[in-house]
């Protein structure tokens, strides 16, 4: 699996308006400070996957229990703010530990958060499914490890995206097994 990442299997993104995919946003030695970070602070497993909330919250008193971003949280939305990726600096903040055969439904991210949601992967590819609202149009691309994707506008609002519950996925002709991902992904609320 060496060359799998290699320019002979470019990743493009999908032609979607508003959607942007950053290859190596971050290095391989950031990549693994921020899962050793990560692993140190308890999971919620409440869910089917584990998980981690930070900052702003909404919703039910269940829900909106988050606690305060830490600080290697904090340094990477203020590289995204000055990186000019979102309108402010994220208020909140969700840590998905995806397993092999864990997922999620494609769905549109939910309404009081603003128009870009941000979502670095760690650790594992897997392919990211797309269906148009509109129409139900579907597109397909492999989020690789250390990379960032920006939803923004009518990829936010127009545009489903989920994470099929599955242990390999097919990518450019290879079979890709899935092991441990972690998602960092960053909103914020609308004033």
């Amino acid at each position: 699996m060496p060359d799998l990442f290699t320019d002979a299997h470019p990743i493009a993104a999908p032609a979607i308006p508003g959607l942007n995919y950053l290859r190596d946003y971050i290095t391989s030695r950031e990549e693994q400070a921020l899962v050793a970070a990560i692993d140190a602070e308890p999971w919620d497993e409440t869910w089917d996957r584990r998980r981690q909330p930070y900052g702003a919250s909404y919703g039910n008193k269940r829900t909106g229990v988050t606690k305060p971003i830490p600080p290697w949280g904090l340094k990477l939305i203020e590289r995204l703010r000055d990186e000019g990726i979102g309108d402010r600096p994220f208020d909140q903040m969700l840590v998905n530990d995806y397993e092999p055969g864990q997922g999620i439904s494609l769905h549109r991210d939910y309404d009081p958060f603003d128009r870009t949601v941000v979502s670095l992967s760690l650790l594992s590819p897997c392919v990211m499914d797309f269906r148009s609202v509109g129409d139900g149009r579907k597109e397909s691309m492999l989020l690789e490890p250390r990379s960032l994707l920006v939803l923004e506008d009518d990829a936010r609002y127009r545009w489903e995206h989920g994470i099929a519950r599955r242990k390999t996925d097919r990518w450019a002709g290879d079979v890709i097994r899935r092991r441990r991902r972690l998602s960092v992904t960053f909103r914020m609320l609308k004033r």
